[in-house]
């Protein structure tokens, strides 16, 4: 009877320990949900984490330099965007993936013709690994006429080559360019304005670039 009783109390410390522990374990999984928290790391998988300086989405791929087969792709983003991100307060992200134990190359697009490049990225089952994209910001803002419109190309310092187009907006439109120096050129056949600008482009910042514009003859907007 001794016995029998001594096996009833295992087992019962059994059941509170195996209870205790779900128990721990639910709370667990509900602290990281209500903290809104990265997910678990899939079992066999490596995270990927890309750091861009306060930009919540960018537009890449991801490419297995083995098979140059591309594995990953998102492009959530238009040719000048407005985010709702900065208008709400929520941020969404898509810099976060899941892959393969492996060797890849990501590739940034951003909204001129040059790309940022991650060469030999590697992933490791179980581990985060985390990678700085050199990009940043810069919004177009027009003074002198409010709500006026105008396009723009972006050049590079010397300007020598045209890298892309944008065009000013009453909006909050924020441009992701690789962190350089720019100059940007704005040309209104109808004010007679052929304004050109510098713009210096550093990680984790939104430059703002001001061009004026007034309708009195002899003024070209230099004003900044």
């Amino acid at each position: 009877m001794r016995m029998i009783h001594t096996h009833y109390r295992s087992v019962a410390a059994a059941g509170v320990l195996a209870w205790a522990m779900s128990l721990l374990v639910s709370c667990a999984t509900t602290s990281e949900f209500d903290d809104y928290g990265p997910a678990p790391i899939p079992e066999g998988k490596g995270r990927l984490t890309l750091e861009a300086g306060g930009i919540p989405r960018l537009n890449f791929y991801i490419i297995d330099t083995e098979t140059e087969e591309e594995v990953y792709a998102d492009t959530p983003l238009q040719a000048a965007f407005s985010p709702s991100a900065f208008q709400s307060g929520q941020v969404e992200t898509n810099l976060v993936v899941d892959l393969d134990p492996g060797l890849y190359r990501v590739v940034v697009n951003t909204h001129i013709d040059d790309d940022v490049e991650l060469q030999d990225v590697e992933i490791r089952a179980g581990l985060e690994t985390f990678k700085v994209v050199r990009v940043g910001r810069f919004q177009a803002i027009l003074s002198g006429q409010a709500g006026s419109r105008l396009p723009f190309v972006i050049m590079d310092y010397n300007m020598s080559n045209i890298l892309g187009r944008g065009i000013t907006s009453p909006d909050v439109r924020h441009f992701i360019v690789p962190e350089n120096h720019y100059k940007i050129r704005i040309e209104n056949s109808t004010s007679g304005l052929d304004a050109q600008r510098p713009l210096e482009v550093s990680f984790g910042r939104i430059t703002p670039i001001q061009i004026g514009v007034s309708t009195e003859e002899g003024d070209e907007g230099d004003d900044q």
